[in-house]
């Protein structure tokens, strides 16, 4: 069986240094990583490399990492006309603080590989090689071919998993010593050692969880709510809001009808799985608007840079930004990235994100989602909102030739007003691209003399969307809501 490793770098280094008696990080050689897992009954085909991003500007990878793995990455370059299988790298981000979002990155680098070989009808495995415990979701929210942990430690024996003798790091060092696991016999389709099994069967989906992150069929829209990380400051005190207060606030910004809210509080022990849970609603429901609420830095990576993770139907995809958050880490480097639109939640909104009462549906449905939240006439819904954006002066906006001034999208003939960028941390680090001819959000400034962007670029559509996601981006607004801002 073919198999397609993510690898997590400095954690296989530092268990090849650990073998070594060493306390610095050791890289593995590809080559014997490759003859390793040959002699536990897989031929690799692929392996994708995640490392650690550098503090540059730049996006090319030799500036981006580190000496050290910079180092190691062209030696390993050097050798790859003579391997059969291919490498690709992948970096995660670091702030003052360390690492940001590596776990999320090797999660929903796993879970895009397992449902691409599915998807090329390929009779594979995908192996995560790490030892974070926290990388559980790729195993158990993978729809495609199987996925498996591969570690020195084994942290749950219920998910499908392979137990890496540390004395085998060690030989992942020498590139031209062969790896002879003389203790190792393929029974069952799976190794063993002596009379212990060293892996799952490698075709098993042992702790695979189907009910993950599943968007009801009555609903329209989904919504990752992230209550931890969504706190909103309501006069003294800042609290998290409510999944009825999310859903009024996704509701009266027209950013989608029929709305489910996946609540990850309940996955606060992993935090993994709000990424894990991202992806597949992602991947599952391409024609869905997915609203983010979070500020967690793993999030701000993941809606900063969903190329480099793997999301995919990136132009489906809002953030709500609050005004202010902490800068967890450098997010220019991705200012050229805009297929995730961001959507500030201004003062004006803080109010309806604290209500108490559900205006839930009632629909006949067995077993509904208790994190359903559903709004019940879309109609009702468009009116509110037109309602609200004629109360508090939010209009979409047309920008003009030189994209430093605005008019209300509805009016052509309208007076042009300079334009000015909301108070947002988010805006801060990373500017909107904000082109002539675009349409964006805005809010009449108290003067009433410019606006306050609140939105990156979206663009109209119609309410009928197209098979084709990528001609009817979510980033979008309905031409009819348009017409009524």
């Amino acid at each position: 069986m073919r198999a397609e490793l993510i690898i997590d770098i400095h954690d296989l280094g530092n268990e090849v240094g650990k073998a070594l008696g060493r306390d610095a990080t050791v890289f593995p050689s590809l080559g014997t990583v490759a003859e390793l897992w040959r002699n536990l009954g897989l031929e690799v085909s692929a392996m994708h490399i995640v490392a650690p991003a550098g503090n540059s500007s730049s996006e090319t990878n030799a500036d981006f990492l580190d000496l050290h793995t910079n180092a190691w990455w062209k030696t390993e370059q050097a050798f790859m006309g003579d391997q059969d299988f291919d490498v690709s790298m992948a970096l995660y981000p670091r702030g003052q603080e360390g690492p940001i979002a590596v776990d999320e990155l090797v999660t929903t680098l796993a879970l895009s590989r397992s449902d691409a070989l599915a998807a090329a009808e390929e009779s594979a495995v995908v192996i995560v090689m790490s030892n974070s415990a926290d990388v559980a979701p790729a195993v158990t929210f993978a729809r495609g071919v199987p996925v498996q942990i591969a570690g020195t430690v084994i942290h749950d024996s219920g998910l499908a998993h392979t137990r890496l003798e540390l004395s085998w790091m060690g030989m992942l060092k020498d590139r031209f010593a062969a790896i002879n696991l003389t203790d190792i016999e393929i029974r069952n389709g799976r190794p063993w050692q002596g009379d212990i099994a060293v892996s799952t069967p490698l075709s098993g989906t042992e702790g695979r969880d189907l009910t993950t992150a599943i968007r009801p069929s009555f609903a329209e829209s989904v919504a990752v709510f992230d209550p931890d990380y969504f706190e909103v400051g309501k006069g003294v005190e800042t609290t998290s809001p409510r999944d009825a207060g999310l859903a009024a606030v996704v509701h009266t910004l027209g950013l989608g009808a029929l709305l489910h809210v996946e609540d990850v509080s309940v996955d606060a022990q992993n935090p993994v799985a709000i990424a894990a849970a991202t992806y597949r609603f992602a991947a599952d429901s391409p024609d869905s608007p997915l609203v983010i609420a979070s500020a967690r830095p793993s999030m701000i990576a993941l809606t900063s840079d969903p190329d480099t993770f793997a999301i995919p139907n990136p132009e489906r995809i809002l953030r709500l930004c609050l005004p202010d958050r902490d800068a967890s880490f450098d997010e220019a480097a991705y200012a050229k990235r805009t297929a995730i639109t961001r959507i500030v939640i201004e003062q004006t909104l803080n109010e309806p994100l604290f209500l108490d009462d559900e205006p839930a549906l009632d629909l006949d449905v067995e077993n509904p989602s208790p994190t359903l939240t559903l709004h019940t006439n879309p109609n009702t819904i468009r009116e509110m909102s037109t309602e609200w954006r004629q109360k508090n002066k939010r209009r979409f906006l047309l920008l003009g030739a030189t994209g430093a001034e605005a008019t209300p999208a509805e009016a052509r003939d309208g007076v042009f007003l300079p334009i000015s960028l909301g108070g947002c941390t988010d805006f801060t680090v990373r500017r909107p691209a904000l082109r002539p001819g675009c349409i964006v959000e805005g809010v009449l400034h108290s003067d009433g003399g410019r606006w306050v962007i609140v939105s990156d670029p979206i663009e109209r559509r119609r309410r009928r969307r197209v098979k084709n996601p990528v001609q009817t981006p979510l980033h979008a607004v309905d031409s009819d809501v348009v017409a009524a801002a």
